[in-house]
């Protein structure tokens, strides 16, 4: 591919894809400036998200730069928000970014998809999606515009179609209208405004197949004609639409890629969306896409010169096929240059190349690496476009997404252009040479260069120490500039800087031997508990010792022995190489020996008696015989035998000093148990060993005396507890003796002739005793035994008896009496008199009520009593002897009440009726006069009642509360009038609404006069002799008539005639008093 190289200089910049990296250089100067250095961050971190993505730009004609993009958590993430900046200088620096304005604020909406596009009148308009966090539809469009990027209008909303609104793109015609395109549910849709968003034109849907489309852009030329293109997934092609009247028809869909199904994805986010310019002068069309004829992803591009009608040769932008090459976007500067940018991973990383066309996108330069950072390959997404524009004096910008790691390593946005800003080459070096040192946080070995921002500002810095084989290292002492070991320089110029080192050994010390535990050294007088590493300065002296002896516990020790070098205990080095010695100690140990109880004897390697504890240094590892005697003497009443050692040997028996030792010799401590009185059977006297439990007993704890009379064991006192013929348990932690204790008992006879009585036994002299009957006993059903009282010995009504003091021996017997059961049954209210009674007794069967309500419109009516008693008072029955278990039964009837209800006249029917039985209701009158010309008439029952008759409704069958309603409707009275005497049909009553026919002869003959009908005055106006009317109110209708003349037409209405006679008279009187006169 011939290359007419870059329509902005480049300087000496070598266009390579692996050596174009604007950064470290060894050997040569860096040039004035360089193309596309330096990157520069737009985004500051301040959003409070992780990942910026998907940035948008447009630049205005005095060349401020606009920059928008998504705010996201996750580089797959759907959007949360948008943000914006701008810079007034190139892009060298930026404002403090904004996130956008919301139209819904605090309403969970999220925000995606930013869009920026340059208005006529400079102004920046920018749109991108609002829609339900997490939910997505219905989403909308946000636009909001600004003229400096400082200051932002209020944000306009455009509702979408209520589905998921996705990849928007706006454009603004020459003429002001915003247009805007997106595809929602893939289906691709159109808008304007002409108003900067606060209306909306109705949706077009331009696409001629529905519901494939992904990416979808916009826009317009110099006349303002709309052009559209998109990615169509189901036939894997770019397709191109045009509109010469401004977006209201739409021409049919253009392929644009030569080789049909060549716009292929790869994998999940691989989307071959186009892109596409208009030539400001020549009006030629761009289309740029993702293309994979060849099998990998390359750029593609193709022309067109007749408004898109149709395309020319594709031509592959990317000059390697290595790696993927996807997701490019372009720019023409006002020279005609077609200035192109994507996303490369030719070196196996995310890069962003360009190149650019100056002969109509036929060939295209070398590409050229834009970013001077590699973002790593497994950040797979950053979002779905970047942006590339040509500024006001023909620079191409680019900004995209950049995952470096040197960033953080998730995605901020990234501005870089060409020409890039003049640069300044920083070098650092070592002494001695060959060190590392750092360069902005990146490691290098010295010397090493940086082709930097000429004015910016770097850190200096290196790793620290650093090693210089095994066991020496170098450490920093200072920069040339007399800068700490991190800082930082501004270059203004290029700049050399020096990092001087010194040399330091590795001292290196052992102790043998080894712990936990360990003895110590010291070393320059700190103490150390080895192994430790220390290290010195080349050529500088130190002091060693190793203390002796070295207590590291009360029972242990160590003594000093020698060092590795055969040096002294305590000696001098100068460190001029490394050093590596041991410092090795003999242990000792103790040996503790002790009784338990304190104070007993034993002897040590058959020494003198001598009582524990005692302590005895012994060297470690040497061996000794240890011994006691097996029982041995105490106070009266108390002896130790042996029980055994600590460490489990025999009472004599060998011991190894292996670690400091403490023996202890056990015995077990034994104490005497006495019993008194001596009695031959009893039990429990001798020797028990401390702490375990004895005891005493008695052999005949009961001792006859005479009838209802004896002796009993009543315990023990001394040393002992307890009131059983065996003590409690005996705690022997010292000499005891158990004295056991008799006294005089007495006996209770508790007699009954039913139930089951409780009290009898055997009580002890002047206690109190208690006999106890049941309150009832069953004799058989409906009749009991009941406790009358106590005699004898005893006394009391209640079935407890009164105390009985137990001085003797006592006999305590229970009275009884025969008692009945009365039993009411009753489905309603409370039996009073239900209950038992004595024999013989009178008594009555009685209820608390009478009447019981059941709920709205219902109750129970007492009819009588039945059984073993009669009567209707349900307050008293007959009189009921209890001579035998009675049996009353209560009977009740249920009764629902009937409701006559009417608005007019009076209603009869209304009362309690018998559940089961059948009522009737009533009215006093079928018709109640209202006025002369209105009244009601009856129309029927409703409610619980039917039937049409208002003198008797149907039969209402009485199963529950019942509700009869008497309906009524209005009547209307039809009067008609008539000038003479004749039949008209038609008056009379008539109900409300309904239609009433007046009917009239044609001719009728009266007092010799023919007349004929001439039509309906009054209520009613008509010439017709048969009319209908509808009655809704009182009418007054009158007829009139004509009289019929000669030839039989009709002449004048009877009143008329009248007149006309009157006339006739007046006249001839006139006449005959004239003729008077003239006699």
């Amino acid at each position: 591919m011939a290359s007419p190289g870059f329509a902005v200089a480049t300087s000496s910049h070598v266009p390579n894809g692996s050596a174009s990296v604007p950064g470290l250089s060894m050997t040569s100067a860096p040039t004035t400036t360089q193309p596309f250095f330096p990157n520069i961050r737009v985004t500051d971190g301040t959003s409070g998200f992780t990942d910026q993505v998907e940035p948008t730009m447009a630049v205005n004609r005095s060349g401020t730069i606009f920059v928008g993009w998504k705010e996201t958590d996750g580089t797959t993430a759907a959007g949360i928000r948008v943000g914006a900046s701008y810079s007034t200088n190139q892009g060298a620096t930026w404002a403090p970014n904004i996130l956008m304005n919301q139209t819904h604020p605090n309403q969970g909406r999220c925000n995606s998809d930013p869009w920026m596009a340059l208005a006529p009148d400079d102004r920046v308009q920018y749109a991108y999606l609002e829609y339900t966090c997490g939910s997505f539809p219905p989403a909308g469009l946000n636009i909001a515009n600004t003229s400096d990027g400082g200051s932002w209008s209020n944000a306009r909303y455009m509702p979408g179609g209520g589905g998921l609104t996705d990849k928007d793109s706006i454009a603004v015609d020459p003429f002001g209208r915003i247009y805007a395109a997106w595809d929602e549910g893939n289906e691709m849709m159109v808008s304007w405004s002409d108003d900067d968003g606060a209306h909306w034109a109705p949706f077009k849907f331009p696409d001629d197949v529905c519901c494939a489309v992904l990416g979808a852009i916009i826009q317009t030329s110099s006349n303002g004609t709309v052009y559209l293109t998109w990615w169509d997934f189901n036939s894997d092609n770019i397709f191109f639409d045009w509109s010469w009247d401004r977006g209201m028809t739409w021409h049919t869909d253009v392929r644009v890629n030569s080789v049909p199904g060549s716009a292929m994805a790869t994998g999940t986010w691989s989307l071959p969306m186009p892109a596409m310019g208009v030539d400001p002068n020549s009006g030629t069309l761009y289309n740029i896409w993702t293309d994979s004829r060849s099998g990998s992803m390359d750029i593609m591009i193709a022309a067109s010169t007749n408004g898109g009608q149709s395309w020319g040769t594709n031509v592959r932008v990317n000059d390697v096929t290595t790696g993927d090459q996807r997701m490019p976007d372009l720019a023409i500067d006002s020279a005609g240059t077609v200035h192109a940018a994507w996303i490369d991973d030719r070196t196996g990383n995310h890069n962003i190349f360009y190149s650019n066309s100056t002969n109509g996108g036929q060939t295209w330069s070398t590409n050229l690496r834009v970013t001077d950072e590699e973002t790593s390959s497994s950040l797979v997404r950053p979002g779905d476009y970047f942006a590339i524009e040509a500024g006001p004096e023909n620079q191409a910008y680019v900004v995209w997404s950049d995952g470096r790691t040197s960033d953080g390593s998730d995605y901020e946005i990234y501005f870089a252009g060409n020409p890039g800003f003049s640069v300044a080459t920083l070098t650092a070096s070592t002494n001695p040479a060959g060190l590392k040192v750092q360069i902005d946080g990146t490691t290098y070995t010295s010397p090493a260069q940086k082709v930097v921002l000429l004015g910016s500002t770097h850190s200096v810095s290196m790793p620290d120490p650093q090693a210089s084989g095994s066991m020496s290292r170098y450490i920093w002492t200072s920069w040339s500039d007399g800068g700490a070991r991190t800082h930082t320089v501004t270059l203004d110029t290029d700049l050399s800087l020096v990092a001087t080192f010194k040399k330091q050994f590795q001292a290196k010390f052992a102790i043998s031997p080894t712990g936990p535990p360990s003895p110590s050294i010291l070393v320059d007088n700190a103490s150390y508990l080895g192994p430790t590493t220390l290290w010195w300065d080349q050529g500088s002296a130190h002091w060693l010792e190793a203390p002796s002896p070295q207590f590291i516990a009360p029972d242990s020790r160590f003594a000093f022995v020698s060092w590795s070098d055969s040096e002294a205990r305590a000696h001098g080095v100068t460190a001029n190489a490394a050093v590596d010695v041991t410092a090795t100690f003999q242990p000792e140990r103790t040996l503790l020996v002790q009784t338990d109880p304190e104070g007993l004897e034993f002897s040590l390697d058959s020494g003198a008696p001598q009582a524990g504890p005692a302590t005895f240094w012994l060297p470690l590892g040497s061996n000794h015989t240890i011994a006691v005697d097996t029982l041995q003497s105490g106070a009266p009443g108390v002896r130790y035998r042996y029980l055994e050692w600590s460490d489990h040997g025999g009472p004599s028996h060998p011991i190894t000093i292996s670690a400091g030792m403490a023996l202890t010799a056990r015995f077990k401590t034994e104490f005497y148990l006495s019993v008194d009185p001596p009695d031959p059977l009893s039990t429990g006297q001798g020797w028990y060993l401390s702490g375990s439990m004895a005891y005493a007993t008695v052999a005949n704890p009961i001792q006859s005396v005479g009838p209802g009379e004896r002796l009993a064991f009543q315990g023990w006192s001394g040393d002992a507890t307890g009131t059983g013929t065996k003590s409690d348990p005996i705690l022997m932690d010292g000499p005891k003796t158990a004295i056991a204790l008799f006294g005089t008992e007495y006996y209770l006879d508790v007699q009954s002739a039913y139930g089951t009585v409780t009290g009898g036994g055997w009580y002890a002299s002047g206690n109190t005793a208690y006999a106890t009957a049941p309150g009832t006993v069953p004799v058989s059903s409906g009749s009991r035994q009941a406790f009358n009282g106590w005699s004898g010995d005893a006394s009391g009504s209640g079935t407890t008896s009164a105390p009985i003091l137990m001085n003797g021996p006592k006999v305590a017997i229970a009275s009884w009496k025969l008692q009945y059961n009365l039993r009411i049954d009753t489905a309603y209210g409370t039996a009073l008199t239900a209950g038992w009674y004595d024999a013989g007794t009178q008594t009555t069967a009685r209820l608390d009520v009478g009447t019981i309500s059941l709920g709205n419109g219902a109750r129970a009516l007492f009819q009588g009593w039945f059984g073993d008693a009669s009567g209707t008072d349900s307050s008293g029955s007959s009189a009921i002897t209890m001579d035998r278990a009675q049996l009353v039964v209560a009977v009740w009837q249920v009764q629902y009440y009937l409701t006559v209800e009417t608005a007019f006249g009076s209603a009869s029917g209304s009362g309690w009726y018998a559940a089961g039985s059948f009522g009737l209701a009533s009215v006093n009158s079928s018709i109640i006069s209202v006025s002369g010309t209105e009244r009601q008439a009856f129309a029927g029952w409703s409610g619980d009642a039917t039937g049409s008759s208002g003198a008797l409704s149907n039969l209402i069958a009485m199963d529950g509360p019942k509700t009869a309603h008497a309906t009524w409707k209005v009547e209307y009275l039809v009067r008609i009038d008539s000038d003479i005497q004749v039949q008209i049909d038609g008056g009379g009553w008539y109900p409300a609404g309904t239609q009433a026919t007046l009917r009239a002869p044609q001719e009728v003959a009266y007092g010799g006069q023919t007349y004929r009908f001439s039509g309906w005055t009054g209520g009613v106006s008509s010439s017709a002799t048969e009319v209908f009317v509808t009655v809704n109110g009182p009418l007054v209708v009158h007829a009139n008539w004509a009289t019929v003349g000669i030839l039989g037409s009709p002449t004048v209405t009877y009143s008329l005639i009248v007149v006309i006679v009157v006339i006739a008279i007046v006249i001839a009187l006139v006449v005959a008093r004239s003729r008077r006169r003239r006699e």
